[in-house]
């Protein structure tokens, strides 16, 4: 029993990291540059957490969850008809450790492209969407309690809207939801392979970004995720996610082309799986 707690508990916990690789938002992320610009993002993301949940309550305080991830992430912005558009690719690489078990490598790699519908500057609001697709490119063993990769294909669909306030203020709205394929090589019984699916995911993250000065900007973020409960052999596994998050970001141009960013995400509320902390820098050329 406890050794399934443990193993729906590790798919629960590394979540935040492949919603970061495919592309969790931070403050601003949606606001479109012009065609031609191009962006190298490279990220460094540390998790660490203790406390294992199980259907909302706390089971253990020693389930030593530590990640060190990076991401590589270029974009590409580009008209398209009337429409902007941003093709991009997501490529996460590192490793994750639980109570000594290890995953490395590169993960899983996630392709997208936001089209912006409405695209207003000049008075300061958009209206967007974004398909990712992610594909199982990650390593994956069935006998490892820990993976980077998940063996499925997943498709996220996203919508964000974004307004200015009085030149210095966001505030931005993204709703999103992401559906997976089966994984036909879970461990079952005796670690012998069986079919995993899992619900769709439904999340919600809003950021209020404002100008402390022209070269720096500061944000409080929000994010909810919810669903993405696993059936395994056709048994349900009530390991559903209901994780609320909150965060804060800071936003520094180092130069005209060099901007620093820092976040740290806090989770407020965990139905299952290990309660993970994380913070992340981000270094974007733009050019």
């Amino acid at each position: 029993m406890r050794k399934s707690i443990v193993c729906i508990a590790v798919v629960l916990a590394l979540l935040p990291w492949g919603q970061a690789s495919a592309g969790t938002t931070n403050a601003r992320d949606y606001v479109p540059l012009p065609p031609g610009t191009n962006i190298i993002n490279l990220y460094y993301s540390h998790g660490f957490g203790n406390e294992l949940y199980a259907r909302d309550k706390k089971v253990s305080d020693n389930a030593n969850l530590t990640s060190n991830i990076g991401i590589l992430r270029p974009i590409h912005y580009m008209q398209l008809g009337p429409f902007t558009i941003d093709p991009q690719a997501v490529i996460p690489f590192g490793e994750v450790d639980l109570n000594g078990e290890r995953s490395s490598g590169v993960g899983d790699i996630t392709f997208l492209s936001t089209i912006w519908f409405v695209n207003n500057m000049q008075d300061g609001y958009y209206f967007a969407y974004s398909p990712y697709v992610t594909i199982p490119s990650g390593p994956y063993r069935r006998e490892s309690p820990v993976n980077l990769g998940s063996n499925r294909w997943s498709f996220k669909q996203e919508l964000a809207a974004g307004k200015r306030l009085a030149d210095k203020a966001w505030l931005e709205l993204i709703v999103n939801a992401e559906f997976y394929t089966d994984n036909i090589d879970a461990p079952g019984a005796d670690n012998k392979p069986v079919t995993s699916s899992k619900d769709p995911l439904y999340g919600v993250e809003f950021h209020a970004s404002y100008d402390l000065t022209k070269e720096f900007f500061v944000s409080g973020d929000y994010y909810f995720a919810h669903g993405a409960e696993t059936t395994l052999d056709g048994v349900r596994q009530n390991d559903r996610t209901s994780t609320h998050t909150v965060g804060a970001s800071f936003f520094y141009m180092l130069n005209k082309q060099t901007q620093l960013m820092v976040d740290y995400k806090l989770p407020v509320a965990v139905q299952n799986g290990i309660k993970t902390n994380s913070i992340t820098a981000r270094l974007a050329y733009v050019f």
